[in-house]
């Protein structure tokens, strides 16, 4: 298989969010550089932390597998 390569923000002050329903069924937003990370009930509420922390439209991805939140331990 290729490298990946990661996704970079569109600016220094955008962030790209990964959001998704844990194992728990609580939603998670996680910035995918591991700054950032809210937990909420509702996806609505997720989804509307991720677009204001992202500071762009297309700061957001929809996860279709369980992301699990990392308790600040950033990303891995």
């Amino acid at each position: 298989m290729g490298q990946s390569t990661p996704i970079r923000p569109l600016d220094g002050t955008s962030h790209l969010f990964l959001v998704g329903q844990s194992r728990h069924g609580f939603w998670v937003a996680r910035d995918l550089e591991g700054r950032s990370e809210g937990i909420f009930r509702e996806k609505k509420d997720a989804l509307r932390f991720a677009l204001f922390e992202g500071g762009h439209a297309n700061a957001v991805m929809l996860s279709p597998s369980a992301v699990e939140p990392s308790y600040g331990m950033g990303v891995h």
